[in-house]
């Protein structure tokens, strides 16, 4: 189990973890972890978000808070706190990421 900082999944086909022991990024169409961790920010989102479920970036940071980063000026994005992700999927897409 990685000892990890940030999760940037990109809205362009890229996933990266930056991790005490170092980082790497891969190509979202190559983890099969991903969709999970997508759907549960989603799933997140405050009552009443009225945005696309098309994203520029999602930023997670371990511990503290995931960003929704909407692919418009239009859709605003959100931000959901840790507490309220599974850190189960979390952790199995930064462990895939960083295999």
């Amino acid at each position: 189990m990685a000892n990890w900082n940030t999760l940037h999944i990109f809205g362009f086909g890229d996933v990266q973890v930056i991790a005490k022991e170092g980082g790497k990024t891969k190509k979202a169409a190559d983890l099969t972890k991903l969709q999970d961790v997508i759907d549960n920010v989603w799933a997140s989102k405050p009552a009443g978000y009225a945005g696309a479920k098309e994203y520029h970036a999602i930023n997670v940071f371990n511990g503290m808070f995931a960003d929704w980063q909407g692919k418009t000026k239009e859709d605003k994005g959100y931000r959901v706190q840790y507490s309220s992700l599974d850190a189960v999927k979390l952790q199995a897409l930064i462990d895939e990421v960083l295999a």
